[in-house]
């Protein structure tokens, strides 16, 4: 692993451990859907302030891909199964935190403008998706619980 990337997982570890505790910590499984079948993931949600931290591990995405380094995930009302029309709440874009390493997962982190205790309290979905010069296809989907 690249000195990069280490600097970016020091990070990330640092923010999840330094601002929650294990009990703030929200663990969602991420379905693979259709277009990425045979793939597992997961995200992991921390809260910073009132902003929501996402940590997604995944085992893979398509090789055709044009920019792997980045993804798009959104919060929606509703399920995976019955989504709202449009995102409850927009989140940066995912960044690939290991990118130029050949590790067999790949991990992203993003933010969300949502305090983690209104997500949990409500029926919300994470929904993970290609980036847009990928055309913005659904990957990984999951119902966000408190536990």
């Amino acid at each position: 692993m690249n000195r990069t990337s280490w600097l970016a997982l020091v990070v990330a570890v640092g923010t999840i451990s330094g601002c929650a505790s294990t009990t703030e910590i929200v663990d969602v499984p991420l379905n693979a859907t259709p277009q990425n079948a045979g793939h597992i993931a997961r995200a992991s949600l921390s809260p910073v302030g009132n902003q929501t931290s996402i940590y997604l591990t995944l085992t893979g995405m398509p090789s055709h891909m044009a920019v792997p380094s980045r993804l798009d995930t959104a919060i929606y009302a509703g399920s995976c199964q019955h989504l709202s029309a449009a995102p409850a709440y927009q989140t940066d874009k995912a960044d690939n935190l290991n990118y130029l390493s050949m590790a067999p997962r790949t991990r992203y982190w993003a933010q969300a403008p949502v305090a983690l205790n209104d997500l949990t309290k409500g029926e919300y979905a994470l929904l993970v998706r290609t980036s847009a010069a990928d055309g913005s296809r659904p990957m990984f989907c999951g119902k966000i619980n408190a536990g």
